[in-house]
């Protein structure tokens, strides 16, 4: 069952194009029904803090991998 939903973010104006690029990938990957792994380098150090806030509740999930502090999440 596909559900709709709202996702506010706020970063870096540099950090822009990157995010909502990768995103088209992963709906990319949807529409030819491919697997990857998609992701960005969260560079806490450096400027890239976004700030998320959703207009549903849901159950925060453990990944599924996390290898060194780098985390998978996959409801496969």
């Amino acid at each position: 069952m596909n559900m709709k939903f709202t996702i506010e973010c706020e970063m870096n104006e540099r950090w822009v194009p990157h995010f909502l690029s990768m995103l088209l990938h992963m709906e990319h990957l949807g529409i030819i029904g491919g697997s990857r792994e998609v992701g960005i380098y969260s560079d806490g150090d450096g400027d890239f803090r976004p700030k998320f806030r959703t207009n549903i509740d849901f159950e925060i999930q453990e990944p599924s991998r996390n290898e060194r502090g780098n985390h998978l999440y996959d409801a496969g």
